[in-house]
């Protein structure tokens, strides 16, 4: 697969110095730590020589025969070195590690390793880039850099991204709603009125949140877009001690994570906010390429050929009594676990992923008529679609249906297209054409020969093709003998030529026999 982001460059990952402390500390080396300049800006490492030209992005190892020089007019060059060294031989911008009881060549290994580490990390992240499950990817392969499990959420706390639960981590509920994992409501609750937590939401930077409400710290960083509140990154302190370093490695995940949304045009929260009006440009037919489309589908986690159901619904008067059809929305949403209900041209249009909700047309159907019925609503209901691009010509369906539905007096609270789509037909084939000129010229002929003759070629033949051909429920129907029928059907093919063994002109014929009852 292609990477969109092959011709767009990357911030790259630059150590500080405090990296390499907490590295050097974890594996329990003996070092003394100035820390006078923490930003990241190293690369790797370099041995020291005098009267080279020093450059900013690599540490210099000092060893014992570099000791006593003056290195204050260095700035913003850090050093990491062998032995005891005068803090005041170094200038203030220069931050200084060392390291006493240590071979030379393999401190100079060991750190060069530590950068190797992190340069496969920030590969490792700009090829999670490029996977179907980005996100996903890139909290993984975090996961040994930060040493804890680590989760993703949105602003509504729906989980976006855990790759590896551990215990002692928060246990996910379902969304009865939508089926997707979230924050356990009950914490959600506390949150809203915890104070620790409604001050960190304006945070700009990595930020730890206290053991208070969780009983471990947790190390988190906010997700903007455009200055919008979007989510949180949560870094659980459960597998090692949190250590400065983790600040500088979240905020750069942070950055890659924000990257990765905003180009893919993958931030939840934000197409959250924009599925009624992406449903509404589908229903009305809008030209939406085709990486909107699947975006939008990714968010809501459908599928481009899943089953879909259209359906629309109309009160039958103003007032509806507590009942209107804002409020029906939640309703029906909580009712079909895979639909969503928006307003459209002032009535209510629900998209029902069938598949998704692995329910059927009559389960949906079953859910809904006990508020259509008592809020005096009135819905239509499309076929099955197969695929979600037949989103507009579906809501067409379904307003057909509620439109022929109402008019034609049934009491009942729901009508199919299915149920009206000849009657449809054949209705808008006569806003073409004048019905007297779509009927077949050979059943004029025989309505003109039964005038001048006192026959009932006309009447038989209509009979008989609605009794699919049958010749002793046709007899019966007509109250005539099969051989009087034979007669009437060859007299039939002899005036008009007819070839019944032909499906369509059957077809047309018995569309011609509708369209003739239809006319004034």
């Amino acid at each position: 697969m292609e990477s969109i982001y092959l011709n767009q460059p990357l911030k790259p990952y630059r150590l500080s110095m405090q990296v390499l402390a907490d590295e050097l500390e974890a594996r329990q080396l003996d070092f003394q730590f100035y820390n006078r300049n923490d930003e990241p800006q190293l690369t790797g490492i370099r041995f020291y020589r005098p009267g080279t030209l020093l450059q900013r992005q690599y540490v210099y190892l000092l060893t014992d025969a570099d000791g006593g020089g003056d290195f204050r007019s260095l700035e913003n060059i850090h050093f990491l070195i062998l032995g005891d060294a005068e803090p005041e031989q170094f200038s203030f911008s220069s931050s200084l590690l060392l390291v006493h009881s240590c071979d030379a060549l393999a401190l100079y290994n060991l750190v060069q390793q530590l950068f190797e580490k992190y340069g496969t990390w920030e590969k490792a992240l700009q090829w999670a880039l490029q996977t179907e499950n980005p996100l996903e990817a890139m909290l993984s392969v975090s996961r040994p850099i930060l040493g804890n499990p680590m989760f993703l959420h949105d602003a509504d706390f729906y989980i976006l991204a855990c790759p590896d639960w551990v215990e002692g981590m928060l246990h996910w509920e379902k969304d009865p709603r939508t089926g997707r994992e979230m924050v356990p409501m009950e914490l959600i609750n506390e949150f809203r009125v915890d104070s620790e937590y409604l001050s960190t939401l304006p945070a700009k930077s990595v930020t730890m949140f206290s053991a208070a409400l969780r009983g471990y710290r947790i190390l988190f960083a906010n997700l903007w877009y455009q200055e919008r509140y979007e989510g949180r990154i949560c870094v659980d302190e459960l597998e090692r001690p949190l250590r400065r370093s983790d600040y500088l490695h979240l905020a750069y995940l942070t950055e890659m994570v924000t990257l990765c949304l905003s180009r893919q045009k993958l931030f939840w929260r934000s197409l959250g906010k924009d599925t009624d009006r992406f449903f509404t440009e589908m229903l009305e037919g809008g030209a939406l390429d085709g990486q909107t489309i699947l975006d939008n589908l990714r968010y809501l986690g459908w599928g481009l050929t899943d089953t879909y159901l259209i359906l629309k619904i109309a009160t039958e008067r103003e007032e509806s009594g507590n009942i209107t059809p804002a409020g029906l929305f939640g309703y029906i949403e909580a009712q079909i676990a895979e639909g969503r209900a928006l307003l459209f041209r002032k009535d209510i249009a629900v998209i029902v992923n069938l598949t998704a909700a692995g329910t059927t047309t009559a389960e949906v159907l079953s859910s809904l008529a006990y508020i259509l019925r008592e809020g005096l609503f009135k819905m239509g209901v499309s076929t099955e679609l197969s695929r979600f691009t037949d989103l507009r010509d579906g809501y067409a369906q379904a307003s057909v249906a509620l439109d022929y539905g109402r008019n034609s007096g049934s009491m009942f609270w729901s009508y199919h297209f299915e149920d009206y789509a000849l009657q449809f037909i054949l209705d808008s084939a006569r806003q073409q054409i004048h019905p007297r000129l779509l009927v077949s010229g050979k059943l004029r002929r025989l309505q003109t020969y039964d005038a001048e003759n006192n026959t009932e070629l006309y009447h038989t033949l209509e009979i008989y093709l609605r009794l699919e051909r049958n010749v002793v429920q046709t007899s019966k129907a007509l109250f005539i003998h099969r051989s009087t029928l034979f007669y009437r059907l060859d007299r039939i093919r002899k005036l008009v030529d007819l070839d019944l063994d032909s499906e369509e002109e059957r077809l047309y014929l018995q569309l011609s026999f509708q369209l003739d009852r239809l006319q004034p």
